[in-house]
């Protein structure tokens, strides 16, 4: 089925439980796929291009060298501007393939085939691409929408449950957003993802996506948990999944803003957060290891009174609230000191439990 998007939204959206081949780019087009998927791609009955790219990219991988040989490739089909290039594979694989896209001849169209359920919810929508540098996530990057996003449902019994888990995060993340605390129980205490929570999570950031698309203001508030949360998954050396390091930063920011004066979250909640979090206490890493990270973040930005002796920054922080949705406040990176001494303090707590 086709979602409805806001009119003159950038990407048509579809959400299907089997591949559809009618979707593909009816002109030339050429894949770049997660070789894990071959075998599942030809099943479904979609044709294979003969200069197709079947790749295996990690969370470490996520570089500008990554992209550099799918270019060559590229120029050697040869690929022309009115060509397609159709993302098969989770959110590291597309935010590469998107940016590859848009640096291609300057820019050509793509679609992106999400095959995570972090893709579908999160990382497929929306136009941002990206490159990791040592300095952080995602320094480098371009906003280019895919023309269409096409999520299939049935990809995701190839996924281990880890996988799954990881993208539930983000589905948390959409609802404590908007302060909808009885969505965040339900996907919480639920088993198995349920498409219309896929369904919902992507009509709200296709809004939130179109009022703002380069970011300059409401589009911030889908960065809740990845404050922390990237300093932690780059901090865990990348053991920490993408989904289960915003998990971990919902959950700060959550303390964050009771210590900024916010209404406190029901302890229930936080209990609830916590338990879930719990199996990553191992992989969080200690403040000190965090602090840089943070510096370094993308939304970070020099305050008054900078200088390289004595560095001042400031960096945006997104605050939820219960029954309300989340503001934005900027604030010293070390605010998040405390919520994170409190995080450890209730992974440990749940983690004695179990």
């Amino acid at each position: 089925m086709r979602l409805a998007t806001p009119p003159g939204f950038a990407t048509e959206v579809f959400l299907l439980e089997a591949p559809d081949p009618s979707l593909l780019p009816e002109g030339p087009w050429t894949l770049v796929g997660d070789q894990r998927l071959r075998e599942a791609w030809i099943e479904g009955g979609l044709p294979e291009p003969s200069d197709a790219l079947w790749i295996s990219v990690s969370e470490e991988e996520k570089k500008l060298r990554t992209v550099i040989p799918w270019l060559e490739h590229w120029a050697r089909i040869p690929l022309h501007r009115d060509a397609t290039v159709v993302a098969l594979g989770g959110g590291v694989l597309s935010d590469l393939a998107g940016l590859a896209a848009a640096l291609y001849l300057r820019g050509i169209a793509w679609q992106v085939w999400p095959t995570t359920l972090l893709g579908m919810v999160d990382a497929a929508l929306g136009g941002k691409t990206g490159a990791d540098l040592a300095a952080g996530k995602n320094l480098v990057g371009a906003f280019h929408a895919p023309k269409r996003l096409v999520a299939c449902t049935g990809f995701l019994r190839t996924l281990p449950e880890r996988h799954m888990e990881n993208g539930r995060w983000e589905l948390v993340k959409t609802a404590i957003l908007q302060g909808e605390l009885g969505w965040a129980t339900e996907i919480l205490q639920t088993g198995p993802v349920r498409t219309g929570w896929i369904e919902r999570a992507l009509a709200y950031k296709a809004g939130v996506v179109h009022r703002d698309p380069r970011e300059a203001g409401e589009r911030r508030l889908l960065n809740l948990g990845h404050t922390l949360g990237h300093a932690l998954e780059a901090a865990s050396g990348y053991q920490l999944l993408h989904g289960e390091a915003v998990g971990l930063g919902l959950l700060a920011s959550c303390l964050l803003g009771e210590e900024q004066g916010l209404k406190p979250f029901p302890a229930e909640l936080l209990d609830a957060l916590a338990r879930r979090l719990a199996p990553l206490a191992p992989l969080v890493a200690p403040w000190q290891a965090c602090l840089p990270l943070l510096h370094r973040d993308k939304k970070a930005r020099h305050a008054p009174g900078h200088t390289e002796d004595a560095p001042v920054t400031e960096i945006h922080c997104i605050l939820p609230r219960p029954g309300e949705s989340a503001i934005q406040r900027v604030l010293a990176p070390r605010v998040w000191e405390a919520p994170h001494a409190r995080l450890v303090d209730l992974l440990d707590r749940e983690a004695t439990r179990a």
